[in-house]
């Protein structure tokens, strides 16, 4: 299994990917598995699932220890079901009666562990009325859910339909994009992709939908009314619309296409561009050149000032979120990684560009901005080119690879810390603005004030360089602006105000310690 790509292209994705922040490994099986004919192989599902962990975590761990945790989690479908490790052997029990007896294999061995797992889960089952009624994704899950417990909170097991969906989510699917309200019994559109299959064919939001290719959805599952939506870009699907107070529905012919969800927009406030960006999957760095070539046509030419938005985002790609970064820096180190193997200590630089040179910024962050998102504003404010605004973000900075196993389910595994260009860990202490809004009044006093504080001290940032802080140094300098999930709009603001007055602009840019240098010409308004 390859190592992550090193080198980044400039707006394109490689094989780096994950729901947050995370580098995806293609998975290398060849037993039978998602879209062949026959049965899953539970002992080559736990066996491969052992040996990914053990292999990628960024701890030391071992099979022995996943399997067994594996095995105890059934007595959350069962209570009666227990498991532990007698001597050279394995026990499984119900009702503290011995159901089950397996040799214990060597700590490290993952085909053996497997084996076992494999073993005492179908014994378990037929003893067990309540794990009979259980269905194999259950179970493997209820498996899994046991071995990754014993990992960090950021490492989870999903189940092949919750895969698909991250998948979709991450890269994209071929349907006819729309969104359906997952709340309701009936089948209706929340939204309708501006621009795709469906808008283009009429279709609009809060139209029910009671009928695919002649079967009604009333007979279908949500599952398979999105299966049976989605299908091959370029094929056609007949999809049945109730509107309004209509008495018949009405058929229409769709044509499915590669839909990747939006994640950027903009808007514009004179002569400042406000991109907001909700997440990072494999189009955000080139939406956001899309987004920045409008405003420049709205505008008439490159904007005074830029104000990115990465308020609760959540986060998303890794490549993506150094693609972003690149969009306004023209150099230098983006990002680091840190881990156990030594393909996942790795150095992300910036590739050459130009397309916002000169150009005054802020970045916006709150208590929900994490991994990606956290990647680009510490980037961006560790190399003197945007000034932060906000709250302490959440500080989320470790790297998952995403596994997908042979069942078509996914292991989410962490890989790797993430440390900012300044040589900071981003984990558990996330990015502290330079002008902070935490518990902001919405009075002038209390803007004057916060934008005093921010172009002076920069929330105590001005004290010593964030790399030299110990951890309580770190919780001091966060509790100074503790993190927020709150949109506020002086938050915004604050942003256009920096903007507009290049002088505070100035101050607040070069108000943080850093090893890089600000001496740069400082961008003027335009």
């Amino acid at each position: 299994m390859g190592a992550p790509t090193e080198k980044l292209s400039r707006f394109s994705l490689r094989s780096l990917a994950g729901p947050l922040l995370a580098l995806l490994l293609t998975s290398c099986v060849a037993a039978v598995g998602p879209g062949q004919d026959g049965p899953i192989d539970r002992h080559e599902l736990f066996s491969e699932g052992y040996e990914r962990i053990s292999h990628y975590y960024i701890e030391s761990t071992t099979a022995e220890r996943l399997g067994l945790a594996g095995l105890g989690r059934l007595s959350m479908l069962d209570p009666a079901i227990s498991v532990e490790r007698r001597g050279d052997a394995v026990v499984l029990m119900k009702d503290a009666a011995v159901i089950g007896r397996y040799e214990a294999p060597p700590a490290a061995d993952n085909w053996g562990w497997g084996g076992v797992t494999a073993a005492a889960l179908e014994t378990a089952r037929q003893a067990s009325p309540k794990l009979a009624s259980a269905s194999e994704d259950q179970l493997d899950k209820a498996v899994f859910d046991g071995a990754v417990g014993t990992l960090d909170r950021f490492s989870r097991y999903s189940t092949p339909e919750t895969a698909r969906d991250q998948r979709a989510e991450r890269n994209g699917f071929d349907g006819i994009g729309v969104t359906l309200d997952a709340e309701e019994t009936e089948v209706r559109i929340v939204s309708v992709l501006p621009g795709g299959p469906a808008e283009q064919a009429g279709i609009k939001a809060n139209d029910k939908i009671v009928g695919i290719d002649g079967t009604p959805t009333s007979t279908l599952t949500r599952e398979q009314v999105v299966q049976r939506l989605r299908g091959p870009a370029g094929s056609r699907v007949t999809i049945a619309i109730m509107r309004d107070s209509a008495t018949e529905p009405r058929n229409v012919a769709v044509s499915r296409a590669h839909i990747v969800l939006p994640t950027v927009t903009v808007q514009r406030e004179g002569r400042i561009a406000i991109f907001r960006i909700s997440s990072f999957n494999q189009e955000t760095a080139d939406q956001l050149v899309e987004a920045f070539g409008k405003a420049e046509h709205e505008i008439g030419g490159p904007p005074a000032g830029i104000v990115l938005d990465l308020r609760d985002n959540p986060g998303g790609l890794l490549d993506q979120s150094i693609s972003v970064a690149n969009v306004f820096l023209s150099e230098g180190l983006v990002v680091s990684t840190a881990g156990r193997l030594p393909e996942s200590r790795k150095q992300f630089f910036a590739e050459p560009s130009h397309l916002t040179d000169g150009i005054p910024m802020t970045v916006l962050v709150n208590g929900g901005s994490a991994s990606a998102s956290e990647i680009v504003a510490a980037a961006l404010q560790d190399r003197g080119r945007a000034v932060v605004i906000g709250t302490s973000s959440f500080g989320k900075g470790t790297v998952q690879t995403v596994l997908e196993l042979v069942n078509d389910g996914e292991l989410t595994v962490t890989w790797a810390k993430l440390l900012s260009p300044e040589g900071y860990t981003i984990h558990e202490h996330g990015v502290v603005p330079t002008l902070c809004t935490a518990d902001l009044g919405e009075d002038q006093a209390s803007f004057s004030h916060a934008m005093e504080v921010g172009t002076t001290l920069g929330t105590g940032l001005a004290a010593s360089p964030r790399s030299a802080l110990d951890e309580q140094g770190w919780k001091t300098l966060r509790d100074s602006c503790p993190a927020q999930r709150v949109d506020r709009v002086a938050d915004l603001k604050l942003a256009e105000q920096l903007l507009r007055d290049p002088a505070l602009y100035a101050r607040a840019l070069n108000v943080t310690p850093t090893r890089f240098s600000h001496t740069a010409a400082v961008p003027t308004t335009r």
